[in-house]
């Protein structure tokens, strides 16, 4: 039995979602916004580029998750590509914010490719992070706080970051172009360093039966783990709930209210919402279960939407105070979801006979990423048919458009969160029956897989 895990190892493993979250919520927040009003492409050339992306991370996401569960070096299966793809991964951000100076349609070209690769060398760097969390502890509840540490460094210290200081750093600037790479740089630097340092740092303690299973495994290990089926698509609709939202932010305080400083205020109240989201959780999860809070949480998110769309009209401090209260339940969500998915590894061998970390979490990430994809496709495609305009005055269906993607439509994804998990079965009784069968069976080789 594995001893507990020391402050330092959790510590030292999660400041590693610093350096990715840096890196991928600039992205998030910023990348179509960029280029739409920096680079100088449409928003239907944005919304073809970020669905072409996810088709082909279709591919390159099971392949990866093959790749790192077939490799073996002295420093474990995953930890190599966390210290060694650091800087490519950030030499790509900056990639993704350089404008050169070339024709419009090489531009989209050029979108394409260094988008498409980002994606590539974010799967290499961010799957194999994540599925070190499975192979440092078994206790359900040591993961809740590894996925409550890391959701700390993304979105309480790098989303804060990102969405509260952008706008004040690209004011220093004569143009956005040169504010939004600049800052890149800066964001590149510190990620790489705390990705290779949270690589170094972390210990892959459990030593699997290295599994020979084959390329043609990959879809009957994904299938038969419905808890990996349910779970994926709960994180799918939770990601569309705040990639859309996010996405649009910056228009909505730009064309809506008029001021797009207001977005970094706005943030800076988001900010204790997290902290409290954060602190909250994981007594949450210890009390009542992962599940069950993640259920509750999209409720609410539910709620306050609808509420603030309906309630809120002119005043942004009512507006603020709703979306507190719903920034803080998201908290719930995203802590429970990355806390959730390590014990369908275990769930997955128990079911198939095949312990794999790297293809659950490549599919994982593969819904992840098909969320960011589909959310931000679909504001870049309700803007481009509602005659969206980059820094005009917007005709009065436009408006209506980014109002709409900023409150209802997340309320609807909320909603379908929320009844996915309904049908999520693997709770602690579950797990530990899991554990008890995986034991035997390793021990007398008599457990049949389910």
């Amino acid at each position: 039995m594995l001893r507990p895990l020391k402050k330092t190892e959790l510590l030292n493993y999660s400041i590693g979602d610093l350096g990715i979250n840096l890196n991928f919520q600039l992205i998030g927040f910023f990348l179509a916004y960029f280029y739409t009003d920096v680079f100088g492409i449409s928003p239907a050339h944005v919304a073809g580029l970020f669905l072409a992306a996810r088709v082909w991370d279709a591919v390159n996401d099971p392949v990866m998750g093959f790749v790192a569960d077939h490799t073996n070096t002295r420093w474990g299966r995953f930890r190599p590509y966390v210290f060694f793809g650091a800087i490519p991964l950030n030499l790509l951000l900056l990639a993704c914010f350089y404008v050169p100076d070339i024709s419009p349609s090489m531009k989209v070209v050029y979108a394409y490719v260094t988008y498409i690769l980002h994606g590539m060398v974010f799967t290499a760097v961010g799957l194999p992070y994540s599925s070190i969390s499975a192979v440092m502890t078994q206790d359900q509840q040591e993961r809740a706080w590894i996925s409550t540490l890391r959701m700390f460094f993304a979105v309480i210290i790098a989303m804060s970051v990102v969405s509260i200081g952008t706008r004040p750093f690209l004011k220093g600037f004569e143009t956005e172009a040169e504010g939004f790479f600049v800052l890149a740089i800066c964001y590149a630097i510190v990620s790489s360093a705390l990705l290779i340092y949270a690589g170094i740092k972390s210990k892959e303690r459990l030593s699997p039966p290295k599994e020979k299973y084959r390329l043609k495994d990959i879809f009957p290990i994904i299938y038969k783990n419905e808890a990996l089926l349910v779970l994926s698509l709960a994180m799918f609709l939770n990601t569309c709930i705040w990639v859309i939202a996010n996405s649009v932010s910056l228009y909505y305080f730009k064309y809506i209210l008029g001021n797009a400083d207001l977005q970094s205020v706005f943030f800076q109240w988001m900010l204790p919402a997290n902290i409290l989201g954060v602190v909250l959780t994981p007594f949450l999860t210890g009390k009542f279960g992962k599940r069950n809070v993640f259920i509750f949480g999209s409720a609410v998110v539910v709620v306050a939407n609808l509420t603030r769309h309906f309630a809120a009209g002119e005043s942004f401090m009512l507006f603020t105070m709703i979306s507190m209260v719903a920034s803080t339940t998201m908290m719930f969500c995203s802590i429970c979801q990355w806390g959730m998915v390590p014990d369908t590894v275990e769930y997955g061998q128990w079911k198939s006979g095949i312990r794999s970390e790297g293809i659950p979490f490549a599919f994982f990430s593969f819904t992840f990423k098909a969320g960011m994809a589909l959310g931000g496709s679909f504001a870049a495609i309700v803007l481009s048919m509602t005659g969206y305009v980059a820094n005009t005055e917007l005709t009065e269906t436009a408006q209506t458009a980014i109002i709409w993607l900023f409150n209802i439509v997340p309320a609807v994804f909320s909603l379908g969160c929320m009844v996915t998990l309904m049908f999520y079965r693997l709770d602690s009784d579950r797990f530990a029956q899991v554990l008890k069968d995986l034991e035997a069976r390793a021990g007398s080789k008599s457990v049949e897989p389910r």
